[in-house]
Formats: C-alpha cells, sequence, structure tokens
C-alpha cells in the first residue's frame, strides 16, 4: 500500500458509518482505535502480541469480541502501554469509560459490530514504516475534517494563519519557551496552529467536556509536543485554579457564538481594569479583560467573537475606551469574509491585543468582502498591518484622536468608506433595448385589442 492509498484509506473513515452509533460515539470510536494502532506500531518491539490489533481482529473473526471483552482486553493493554508512556494512559480516556457505562445490549452489540468491521480495516494497512512516517499528520487530518462534519467545531487553516501571522511578530526570543491559553476551546479548534508549536510550548486550556481534552491531547501526542507540557482542565477544575503560573505568553480566543452571560477566564478581582465594569456585566469586553489579566506584561491576546461588540452601548463602551486610552492594548479590528462561518448568520471580528506595545494607533481591516480569504491573501494583511497602511476600502491606520471623536464606537464604516465601483452604461444598447420593449409593448396591445373584439367588449 503506497502513501496514496493510506491517505485515501483514512479518508475513507470520514464516509463510513455504523448503525446504533451517533456521529460523536463513531469520531470518538475511530479517533480511540486508530490512536491505539499508532501506539502499538511505534512500540511495537516492546509489545507482546496479545497486546496488538491483530489479536483483536481474531477475536472479531472468532466471533468473540464483545464489548465487555473489549475493555478486558483494554484494562490489561493499556497498563501495559502505560509503562511505555508514564504520562499518558489510556485508561483515562472518557471514552472508554463511557463505554464501562453502556449497558444496553443494542448498544453493546452496535459497538461490537463497529470495532469487529474497524479493527479489520487497519489491521489491513500493512507497511509499518510507511504508517508511521504518515501517521501523525494524516491523523490530525482525519480529526480535523472530522471538525469540519460539525460546523460549529471547525477552525480553517487560513484563520490558523491569521492567528499565526500575529504571534510570530511578537516573539522577541524564539528560544524561549512560550506558554499558551486557550479558554473554553473546543475539539478541533485551533488544532493546527497549536500542535505546529512544536516543543517550545506551554499548552494551557480548560473545556467543558472531557472528549475535548481527551483529542486534543492525543493530536498534540502525535505531534512529539511532550505531555509534561499539557496542561488541560474541565472548566470547574479551572474556575477553582483561578490562575496561571507567571502569566501566558499568548492567548487564543475562539468564540464566534459569543460568550455567555457571567463568564471570564480569570476571576474579576484578580482582573486588569476597575470593579465597576463587572458589576452586573455581560458580554466579550468584560470576558476580554478578565483574560488579559493572564497574560504577561508584553503579552498578547488574539480572539474571534460577534462583530456587534464593536458598537454595543453601556458598559462595553466604557470598557473600549478603557482599553485603548488607559491600556493602549487594542492593536487591530478585523471584520472577516462571510466565507469562513457557515450558519452563524452574524458578522465575526478578529481582535489583536497587545499589552505594553509602542504603537498608539488602531488598525482596521474591513474583510467582510473579500472573495477568497487564502493564504496568500492573509499574507497580503500581514504586510499592511506591519507598515501600518491605509488602503481606501480595505484598511485604515486609525488615530485615538478619532477613535475618541467617535465615542470609542469600534464600527468599521466609521473608520473605512466601501468604494463605490462605477459601472460605465452603454448608451446605443440602452437605446436598442427599449425599442425593443417599445415593440413587445405594440405586439401585447395588438392582441389585447383582438381578445376584446372577439369577446365584444
Amino acid at each position: 500500500m503506497d502513501r496514496e492509498q493510506i491517505h485515501n484509506e483514512f479518508l475513507s473513515i470520514l464516509s463510513e458509518s455504523h448503525p446504533g452509533l451517533t456521529f460523536e460515539e463513531y469520531r470518538d470510536s475511530c479517533v480511540f482505535l486508530l490512536f491505539y494502532q499508532y501506539l502499538c506500531l511505534k512500540h511495537d518491539d516492546l509489545l507482546e502480541d496479545v497486546y496488538k490489533p491483530g489479536e483483536l481482529v481474531k477475536m472479531a473473526i472468532r466471533g468473540k469480541l464483545q464489548v465487555a471483552s473489549f475493555l478486558k482486553f483494554m484494562e490489561s493493554a493499556s497498563s501495559f502501554l502505560h509503562m511505555l508512556n508514564k504520562e499518558f494512559q489510556l485508561t483515562d480516556f472518557s471514552f472508554y469509560k463511557k463505554l464501562e457505562k453502556v449497558h444496553s445490549l443494542e448498544k453493546q452489540k452496535s459497538y461490537a459490530r463497529f470495532f469487529r468491521k474497524f479493527l479489520k480495516k487497519i489491521n489491513g494497512w500493512n507497511p509499518k514504516e510507511e504508517l508511521l512516517s504518515q501517521y501523525p499528520n494524516l491523523f490530525i487530518l482525519l480529526v480535523t475534517e472530522f471538525a469540519r462534519l460539525k460546523k460549529d467545531t471547525y477552525i480553517s487553516e487560513e484563520l490558523c494563519e491569521l492567528y499565526n501571522i500575529f504571534f510570530n511578530n511578537n516573539v522577541q526570543s524564539v528560544s524561549e519557551k512560550k506558554k499558551f491559553l486557550l479558554p473554553e476551546f473546543q475539539y478541533g479548534i485551533l488544532a493546527s496552529y497549536i500542535t505546529n508549536a512544536g516543543e517550545e510550548a506551554d499548552i494551557y486550556g480548560y473545556a467543558k467536556e472531557e472528549e475535548y481534552i481527551d483529542i486534543f491531547t492525543i493530536l498534540c501526542y502525535m505531534k512529539g509536543i511532550p505531555l509534561n507540557d499539557l496542561h488541560f482542565f474541565m472548566k470547574r477544575d479551572w474556575k477553582a485554579r483561578q490562575e496561571l503560573p507567571e502569566g501566558a505568553d499568548h492567548i487564543l480566543i475562539f468564540m464566534p457564538e459569543g460568550v455567555e452571560a457571567g463568564e471570564y477566564v480569570s476571576p474579576p478581582k484578580i482582573s486588569v481594569g476597575k470593579e465597576q465594569f463587572y458589576s452586573g456585566t455581560k458580554g466579550e469586553f468584560p470576558f476580554l479583560l478578565t483574560a488579559l489579566s493572564c497574560l504577561k506584561k508584553d503579552g498578547s491576546l488574539a480572539a474571534i467573537f460577534p462583530g456587534a461588540m464593536l458598537y454595543r452601548e453601556g458598559r462595553e463602551a466604557q470598557i473600549r475606551k478603557y482599553l485603548v486610552d488607559e491600556l493602549n492594548c487594542l492593536d487591530t479590528v478585523m471584520l472577516l469574509p462571510d466565507t469562513i462561518f457557515h450558519s452563524n448568520g452574524q458578522a465575526e471580528v478578529f481582535l489583536f491585543l497587545k499589552l505594553n506595545r509602542s504603537e498608539d494607533d488602531v488598525m482596521f481591516f474591513d474583510c467582510s468582502e473579500v472573495e477568497e480569504f487564502n493564504r496568500e491573501q492573509v499574507k497580503n494583511l500581514q504586510t499592511l498591518w506591519m507598515e501600518r497602511k491605509t488602503i481606501p476600502g480595505l484598511c485604515s491606520c486609525v488615530s485615538k484622536a478619532m477613535i475618541q471623536e467617535n465615542d470609542y464606537n469600534l464600527n468599521l464604516p466609521r473608520y473605512i468608506t466601501k468604494i463605490m465601483q462605477d459601472t460605465a452604461i452603454d448608451v446605443e444598447q440602452g437605446k436598442a433595448r427599449i425599442q425593443e420593449i417599445n415593440k413587445e409593448l405594440d405586439e401585447i396591445e395588438k392582441r389585447i385589442q383582438i381578445y376584446r373584439h372577439e369577446l365584444g367588449l
């Protein structure tokens, strides 16, 4: 089996399904079993045959593989694999724990049928060296494509590139290990960007569901990020923690649907800003203030939020003033193309904030009508941003004074004027069309007269 065949085999998983399993159950089962096979291949010389997927296939062919026997097998296998990877124990997977709670006989049969079919399929991928060399990238591609099937958990490569260009231009020492924080991350979100950070990052984050943490951990493991560098928490545990050691270098936020009422990254009492901003306040800007408190003194933050946050009045208008005037940390406001998000039904905005920055202006970009938001387009935006240029209809470098004149309303039409395209009018073509219409009207009038005569009107 060559590279292209292996690639096609991986992606064929997306088009398959199994009766009795939900999309999430099918996805998590595929992720779990594929990762198990990867570990078995990687540690083949240390593994006894009884722990390899081939043994499971033999059991499946004999019809002996049921959920109970599979769980028993995984329990013994995972303890052995745990000795090879002491930081990473398969029995910690929430998928595995969920299986233990499956009491419905019909559901057990659904899982058993799926295991038999899927294990037999992956056991046919014979070339070990070829698989090991491709597996991490193919695995992440598969997980990303699974996320694409659920639009609310998918982020495009172009958006990852957008996060990347802003952060990379702020790195002062490439040899220094950086701390990343991902509040409320979800399965598939920012995975490509973070897993490309390699060994030079400590990654912190919290999520509402264990499955997101499990899958993100797998992606990081397969990209070679040491497991000691991963610090993922359930949301409730993060709130009890309340702090990040020495602060984060970068914070990445992806919330195109907005922030729930009362949400925060760190408790308001330790946040940057004034206490009155939090009393009875809800919205994206109060959430941002609590996130800023988790940054180092020269840290940066990139976020995607609903565009309405730019012009809402009340407490959020006061926070915008505070960010622009007193903290001088708002660096970039970018309205994103409609083509990036498929189902939100609202405009989304990309914000970049940096503490203790040297500039005293704000870059505004209106990309809402950009037809193709590809890597080349993103690179062009990067150049304009770095040079702080103004291009009519696309971007504008705006002074604090102008923002003050607009009462800190950040709505883009106040700073970027749409260019109206003049449409050339062909006079002769217009005259010819008028003549054609007049002839058609004459024909219609003649028919009307004929019908009146026949009807005696």
